[in-house]
């Protein structure tokens, strides 16, 4: 466990005062799609959500969130788009906390946009621009509250914001539009909005109210436990295009290992044959017992006469449902043998040349198909490439291509040597992964 706690905030309250608030906070800016799974968030983490995205950029997604509750991560909503979050999230383990969060969580406000404004980018301090709707609704009750505007003057203020676009929705504009507001009832509203966010703004004091109880609880709590979230392949597709790690070292060891094929075939039989952690100690006949077996089980040998023909047709073919790469377990398996280092190093080193690259105005994505295909001919010393991406993870010359397009600047370019990702006496344990 880390016990580390990660802020995402924006106008409800700047990164740089989160520290201020909640001292060893990591601040990160407002929350979009893809940060909660390309942040370095794990067990034992806590994560605060205060503001997100969803204009600009495709807002955070409900999966997101609960694979870090699945992960073992503490995730807490408040403000705005985090109160929005854990109200639609508190059956899965979200919690949420604050005024704006309990109006959602009850039903009273129900509306995305009641927490919507525009804001400057995270380097101007994510100032905001307009106001949120709710933010009016707050003060003006207040203020009716404490008899500085009447319950007529109250509905117009309410009634003005709610016409209003998120994006238009500046106090000004506000004012000009709520017919027949009283010239007394507009003073008392400037007065009150020219004095700092935090007297008046319900996200904000919603945010600093959240942060200050956690700067009093040292650690993230542990919370009742909820049922597993199956992991979909959506959240798989997110998860490999914000971390492209994993892809990178399959698609590294394919192309540049002599021995990736009987890699390859290992973890696909220890998938087919559900069996994890499938160590170098079984033989290849008794994984293929297995994997045949389990076939046996699904019905699928009624449709063939030859056994071993329908293994090397489902090896060949595998994929994940939704057409996915098993990434996850060739990943884990190419870093437990001891050429794994050698097929890291080689990912880190076509990196670096795609940076130099790109300088130049040449992009690694936009590599020639052919010289990439001329290339592999030569290196795996074959005529026809058909069967050789086929035992390689490859389904086509597309995906070859889509896949391997990164690396074909050093392919081409540096041509290095064939690498063996297993030594002599090597033992390396597979793990069968895969996405419920």
């Amino acid at each position: 466990m880390t016990g580390r706690t990660h802020v995402f905030s924006g106008p409800s309250l700047p990164a740089t005062d989160v520290p201020a608030v909640l001292p060893g906070a990591i601040s990160h800016p407002p929350v979009r799609h893809g940060d909660l799974l390309s942040a370095p968030i794990g067990a034992g983490d806590r994560v605060v959500v205060l503001d997100g995205v969803f204009l600009q950029s495709a807002s955070v997604r409900h999966k997101e969130i609960c694979e870090l509750l699945a992960a073992g991560v503490e995730v807490w909503g408040a403000a705005s788009m985090g109160a929005l979050r854990a109200a639609e999230l508190g059956p899965q383990g979200m919690r949420g906390a604050g005024t704006v969060y309990r109006l959602f969580d009850a039903g009273l406000l129900e509306r995305d946009d009641e927490v919507a404004l525009v804001h400057t980018e995270p380097d101007d301090g994510c100032r905001a621009l307009t106001v949120a709707l709710v933010s009016v609704r707050m003060l003006v009750r207040r203020m009716r509250r404490n008899r500085l505007l009447t319950a007529t003057e109250e509905a117009t203020l309410v009634a003005a914001a709610e016409c209003t676009s998120f994006s238009d929705r500046s106090w000004r504009h506000v004012l000009d539009t709520a017919d027949g507001l009283s010239d007394r009832a507009r003073r008392a509203v400037e007065a009150a909005v020219t004095r700092p966010a935090a007297t008046w703004d319900v996200k904000v004091r919603d945010a600093v109210r959240l942060l200050r109880r956690l700067a009093r609880c040292p650690g993230p709590s542990p919370g009742a436990a909820e049922p597993p979230t199956p992991r979909t392949n959506h959240v798989e597709r997110w998860r490999r295009r914000v971390r492209p790690c994993d892809d990178r070292l399959v698609t590294a060891a394919a192309l540049y290992t002599v021995d990736y094929p009987a890699l390859y075939r290992r973890v696909v039989l220890a998938l087919i044959a559900q069996r994890g952690d499938i160590s170098g100690e079984i033989t290849d006949d008794d994984l293929e017992a297995h994997a045949l077996a389990a076939v046996r089980r699904r019905g699928l040998l009624a449709l063939h006469r030859d056994e071993r023909e329908l293994l090397a047709e489902l090896v060949r073919g595998f994929r994940w449902s939704g057409g996915l790469v098993p990434t996850p377990a060739l990943s884990a398996a190419i870093s437990a043998t001891s050429g794994g280092g050698t097929v890291a190093a080689l990912v880190d080193g076509a990196g670096r040349l795609n940076d130099r690259l790109a300088g130049r105005g040449h992009h690694a994505e936009h590599s020639s198909r052919a010289a990439l295909v001329r290339h592999l001919h030569r290196r795996w010393n074959v005529t026809e490439l058909d069967t050789e991406l086929a035992t390689r993870g490859f389904r086509d010359l597309t995906e070859l291509h889509d896949r391997a397009a990164w690396f074909t600047p050093q392919l081409v370019l540096t041509s290095p040597d064939p690498v063996r990702l297993h030594r002599p006496d090597d033992s390396s344990t597979l793990t069968a992964d895969r996405p419920g």
